[in-house]
Order: structure tokens, then C-alpha cells, then sequence
């Protein structure tokens, strides 16, 4: 068992459990909450249940073990506009270390929480993590530098999908709903060696406005997650 920090994508995590840091209103507007919420929407709607009746409070974790990997959601802001506290990630911290092993958390995947849309220093957030996890010996635990330009399985099966070119634009259009024009802006835009990862298509830019837009984008993850046609992964994966 092993604590390691590492740069990279955390959704290629192979570990049981990811943390997502949240607030308690109810909203995954943007940074990797974003992604959890396009990624698990089952995940997310659950979440937005708790937080509408009020029941989710900075620093306390949400679990949800519905989905592979677990989801631990982190709270670690009150309102999304307001900017995250130290004390509520070390809440946080503690709550996981005195409650890891009654969910029979075996690994986990951390980003570096606060450090980000939080503002908290970034040597803060390490130290801090650093107190809590790294001398915990039976679980192996990776901290992510988050590197949105590594990419996902996600990606690498669209990348799959569109240089195989082994679909029309009429059969993408009715498997994903995503209309045949869009998919034209998004085949360009995977083609394009600046782009990397599925971070920067929905980031990806032409003639001042993004290629996709949020409904497209929530389209194409559930395309994704579902889509059945690569053979060299494991169905039903994100990772």
C-alpha cells in the first residue's frame, strides 16, 4: 500500500474511490466537479437532492456507491461563489480517515482539494494533505495534479470513433441524438493535433465561440460512457 502524488487525468484513476470537491448548493458548473457531473449523472442528481433539502454541510462527505469507481464528494464550500476553507478540508480529511475503512475503501484518488477554484495556496492544501494521508499504510492513495490535457478512455474512444471512420454521420447522429452538423465541427476538432483531450474539445474554440455546446456536451458523455463499439477496453468503463 502507497501514497503517491502524480500530474495527470484523475479519471484514469484505476482506483475504487475518487474524490470530487463540492459545495452544498447543489451545483457542478465547472473544473472537475464539471466533469463528475457529465460523467455520473446519476451521481449528480442524487447530490442535488441532498443539497435542495438542505442536508449537505461544508465538511462533510457525501459518498455515492452506486457507480465505479465510488464517488466520495467532498464539501468543501458553502455556496459555489464562495471561495473554499482550510478548516472545512481538513473536516473533510478527517472524516475520510476515521471512516475509509466501513466503506471498504481498499485505494482512492484525490485531486488537490481547495487548491484549484477553491483559492487556497497550493502549499497549503499539500501540507495539509500530506498530514492526513500519507501515513495511512493500508490503502493506496494518488493525489492528482489535475492535467487536463492528458486524456481520458473517454476520449481515446472518440478518437477511436473518428479516425477508424467506421460510422456515417446519419448512424453518430442517431446513436448519440448529436446532429450531423455538430458531429462535423467535433470530427475537425479531434482531427486537430492541438487537441489532446476531451477537456480541450469541449473547450475548443472557432471563430470566437465553442465548437459544442452544454446540451451537446452532456449528449456526447452519454454517447461515450455507453458506446459499445471499441473492443479494446472494458464495457461499461470510464476509465
Amino acid at each position: 500500500m502507497s501514497y503517491t502524488e502524480k500530474k495527470g487525468n484523475i479519471f484514469n484513476s484505476k482506483a475504487m474511490a475518487v474524490v470530487n470537491t463540492v459545495n452544498c448548493v447543489g451545483a457542478m458548473g465547472k473544473g472537475i466537479a464539471l466533469d463528475f457531473k457529465l460523467r455520473f449523472p446519476e451521481m449528480f442528481k442524487e447530490y442535488q437532492r441532498i443539497c435542495f433539502q438542505h442536508l449537505l454541510k461544508p465538511g462533510q462527505i457525501l459518498p455515492y456507491t452506486k457507480s465505479r469507481p465510488i464517488i466520495l464528494n467532498f464539501a468543501i464550500k458553502d455556496d459555489w461563489k464562495d471561495p473554499s476553507k482550510i478548516e472545512w478540508v481538513e473536516e473533510t480529511l478527517q472524516k475520510f480517515v476515521d471512516n475509509y475503512k466501513k466503506l471498504g475503501i481498499s485505494s482512492v484518488a484525490f485531486p488537490w482539494m481547495g487548491a484549484m477554484n477553491g483559492g487556497i495556496p497550493i502549499e497549503t492544501i499539500k501540507s495539509l494533505t500530506r498530514k492526513y494521508l500519507s501515513t495511512i499504510a493500508d490503502i493506496d492513495i494518488e493525489v492528482y495534479d489535475f492535467d487536463p490535457n492528458i486524456p481520458c478512455n473517454l476520449y481515446k474512444t472518440l478518437e477511436y470513433i473518428v479516425h477508424e471512420n467506421i460510422h456515417t454521420l446519419s448512424e453518430l447522429e442517431d446513436m448519440s441524438n448529436i446532429r450531423a452538423r455538430y458531429w462535423i465541427k467535433i470530427i475537425e476538432a479531434v482531427k486537430d493535433d492541438k487537441t489532446k483531450s476531451i477537456n480541450n474539445l469541449c473547450n475548443y474554440i472557432v471563430d470566437g465561440k465553442r465548437i459544442i455546446g452544454k446540451i451537446n456536451i452532456e449528449k456526447l458523455f452519454a454517447f461515450l460512457t455507453k458506446y459499445k463499439g471499441r473492443k479494446d477496453i472494458e464495457q461499461n468503463s470510464l476509465f
